[in-house]
Formats: C-alpha cells, sequence, structure tokens
C-alpha cells in the first residue's frame, strides 16, 4: 500500500457531525453571514444616510436625583437659550424637547465659513418619576448649557386606618 504524503487527516472526520450543514461551526457561520447581510440590507433601507444625520432626533445626557423633599434633573442642552426649550410636567413624567435652526444664507462665505455642518437639530428626553410631584411649584433653570429643573414631591395622601373590633 502506498501512502501520499500529502494526504491531510482531519483529527475529527468529516462526517462526525453529520451531513455539512450539521456542523456546529459551519451552522455558526452560516448564521453569522445571514445577520451580517439582514444588517446590511436593514440599514440601507431604513436608516438614513450619513449626510442626513444632522437632522435625527437626539437625546440629551440627563441626571436624575432625589434629594428628599424633591427631584432635580439636569439635562445638558449646550448651544440652546430659553426660548428653545420646552418642559412638560405630568404628575409622574418630565418630558424636555428643543431645537435649533441656523438659516443658510449668502453672508456665510462673507463670514469666512469653509464647511458648516450645524445647520439643525432637535432633541427629545421623556423620564419617568419615580413618586408624583406638585406640577404648579416646578422650577427650571439655564445656565452655562446645563437645564436645572426642580420638581417637588407631592404629599403621600393619608392613609386612615380604623381599627375594628370582632364581635
Amino acid at each position: 500500500m502506498i501512502r501520499r504524503k500529502e494526504r491531510k487527516e482531519s483529527i475529527v472526520p468529516r462526517d462526525h457531525w453529520g451531513p455539512v450543514w450539521m456542523n456546529p461551526v459551519t451552522m455558526m457561520s452560516d448564521m453569522d453571514r445571514l445577520f451580517d447581510d439582514f444588517r446590511t440590507h436593514w440599514e440601507s433601507a431604513f436608516l438614513a444616510p450619513r449626510a442626513w444625520s444632522t437632522e435625527l432626533t437626539r437625546q440629551p445626557l440627563v441626571d436624575l436625583t432625589d434629594n428628599g423633599k424633591e427631584y432635580v434633573v439636569k439635562a445638558e442642552v449646550p448651544g440652546l437659550n430659553k426660548e428653545n426649550l420646552s418642559i412638560e410636567i405630568t404628575e409622574n413624567s418630565i418630558e424636555i424637547s428643543g431645537e435649533t435652526n441656523l438659516e443658510k444664507n449668502d453672508e456665510d462665505k462673507e463670514k469666512g465659513y469653509i464647511r458648516r455642518e450645524r445647520r439643525y437639530s432637535s432633541f427629545y428626553r421623556s423620564l419617568p418619576l419615580p413618586d408624583a410631584v406638585v406640577t404648579d411649584k416646578a422650577d427650571a433653570e439655564l445656565k452655562d448649557g446645563v437645564l436645572t429643573v426642580k420638581l417637588p414631591k407631592a404629599k403621600p395622601p393619608e392613609k386612615k386606618s380604623k381599627k375594628v373590633q370582632v364581635k
């Protein structure tokens, strides 16, 4: 019997896992390929091209703290003034939104702009609150690009109890 030196034997026989399509490694590779294809088609069909990304709604970073008597919400809103902000407070949530709109005009060339990407942006953020708040006494302040909203907590309703005698 003549043995070939070039013949490569695998450690696990080829049919050990059954037909080729049943091999776990092949199955994982096929699943990776399917997900990559799906993600590529999904992004091209539903997500905006990079050029439109400046017009997408973003969410500002928010901190929510409880200092005992009130909740304090701090949101990063750089470059916005108070006229462009909207704050809606309900008993159990707060919604913060705003937008900036830089109009394109012929003066841009005169001002030395080579590229101008900051045209329009908007944001929206909704936060549920752990407990009810008094909406009439809420207070908001904008300073150095940070919006601070103070929300006084509502007093919990008194739970009346009555002792009942057994007859």
